[in-house]
């Protein structure tokens, strides 16, 4: 923080004072000393954290240097800059395939486009599997399909960054359906998943506008063939629901 910043904090914490003794209204005059509170918090981090750039030894005072929180908060954008721009490398040298999306509901819209899209097959107790202890049910598979796409394509009023299509207790093609699947979960008939790696990311950031399966909001199902995957979901995002039809194709055989 330079001098221009801790001028600017004085001359804040002045005019939360002067509003505090010239106004009438009770709701500003608390709201100009709750300023005054969080400015002089401030100014005494800052104080403290000037006194100990200059007293440390230089290997020590870098470290403080460091933890400013302007010095955290560059940290953390260079290294969102850096993943973003690792993933749209990686996507354009991918193999892209046939997807065809429909949303309705809270919003509508058609997508037909070629995007990246990854298949694997993750087998129950692998390291990045979910796991299962002795006593309870057996692990199980998992199929996983994921579109990606470099920026977000816009589809009437929607838009896809990232969909996650994710199979539990997979055995193969055929119908899969995950309202039954859950109800056996919960059950413990099998093991109990979460719906949290099924979703449609409309942006690259994970905010409330991610959609996430609502499996008590009618059917919802996946059918799994040898090259693709068709599929009705009921979904949920903290801002509306929708429903989510659609194919994702690929060519090769999954992982």
């Amino acid at each position: 923080m330079g001098w221009k910043d801790i001028a600017k904090l004085g001359r804040d914490w002045a005019d939360a004072k002067k509003t505090e003794l010239l106004t009438t209204d009770n709701r500003a005059r608390e709201d100009a000393r709750h300023q005054q509170d969080e400015i002089d918090r401030a100014s005494q981090q800052e104080a403290v954290t000037s006194f100990l750039e200059g007293v440390l030894p230089e290997k020590w005072s870098q470290r403080v240097t460091d933890a400013r929180p302007e010095n955290v908060a560059a940290r953390a954008e260079a290294q969102e800059a850096h993943e973003r721009q690792v993933r749209r490398e990686r996507l354009a040298e991918a193999d892209t395939s046939a997807v065809v999306l429909e949303v309705s509901g809270g919003v509508a819209g058609t997508l037909v486009a070629d995007l990246p899209v990854a298949v694997e097959v993750r087998r129950g107790g692998e390291p990045d599997g979910s796991g299962s202890d002795e006593s309870g049910p057996a692990p199980m598979d998992w199929l996983l399909v994921r579109v990606e796409a470099a920026d977000p394509v816009g589809f009437g009023a929607a838009s896809l960054s990232e969909l996650s299509l994710a199979v539990p207790a997979y055995t193969g093609p055929g119908r899969y359906d995950l309202v039954d699947l859950m109800r056996r979960g919960e059950a413990g008939e099998i093991e109990w998943w979460e719906v949290l790696d099924l979703y449609l990311a409309p942006t690259a950031e994970a905010d409330d506008s991610v959609w996430y399966p609502d499996l008590t909001a009618g059917d919802a199902w996946i059918d799994v063939a040898e090259d693709s995957v068709s599929f009705a979901l009921p979904m949920q995002s903290a801002i509306c629901a929708i429903r989510l039809t659609g194919t994702v194709r690929w060519s090769d055989a999954p992982a």
